[in-house]
């Protein structure tokens, strides 16, 4: 009985040990850019909370660049384990900011059964192994995908939305 354990036990381990090596591998086999084509005059993260119940909470990341070459097409950031699309408004091209909204999944099975559990939708997961004030910029350029590390990235003052609308006269 002890043998047969042991035995089921092996290949649980084996697949266990082979996917922590072969996310490592791919981390490790990403080279980043050291010298990108733009230069980024501005970047923090931010936290936000709505000023409604239910209107949640999330964070922010924004990137404003001084000089960027012809070509190149921002995707996205990866940072706190969590893949954020850029986007720029078209007023001011060159500044982006990245969205994420902290959600409660209501969709999650807790149960005691790991088979109801099993059906649980995994999350993404983040391809890099980041530090907690550390970035991944995802661009194209000249049809390629690249990746900039950004160290160092500063946190601003959480920002508060206010209940209502201050320039709504009601």
């Amino acid at each position: 009985m002890k043998f047969l354990s042991v035995v089921a036990l092996l290949p649980i381990l084996f697949v266990g040990f082979a996917n922590c090596g072969g996310s490592k591998a791919n981390s490790e086999a990403i080279n980043f850019q050291k010298n990108p084509p733009f230069k980024i005059a501005e970047v923090y993260y931010q936290n936000w909370v709505a000023g409604v119940e239910e209107g949640g909470s999330g964070k922010n990341v924004h990137i404003t660049f001084s000089e960027m070459e012809t070509g190149v097409k921002i995707q996205s950031i990866y940072f706190n384990n969590k893949i954020l699309e850029l986007k720029n408004n078209s007023a001011k091209p060159m500044e982006y900011i990245g969205f994420h909204r902290n959600e409660m999944r209501s969709d999650v099975i807790m149960d005691s059964d790991p088979m109801k559990e099993a059906q649980n939708t995994p999350s993404e997961k983040n391809i890099f192994s980041l530090q907690k004030n550390e970035a991944v910029l995802s661009y194209t350029f000249k049809g390629k995908t690249e990746y900039f590390k950004i160290s160092n990235l500063p946190e601003k003052e959480m920002m508060a939305y206010p209940q209502s609308n201050p320039n709504s006269h009601e």
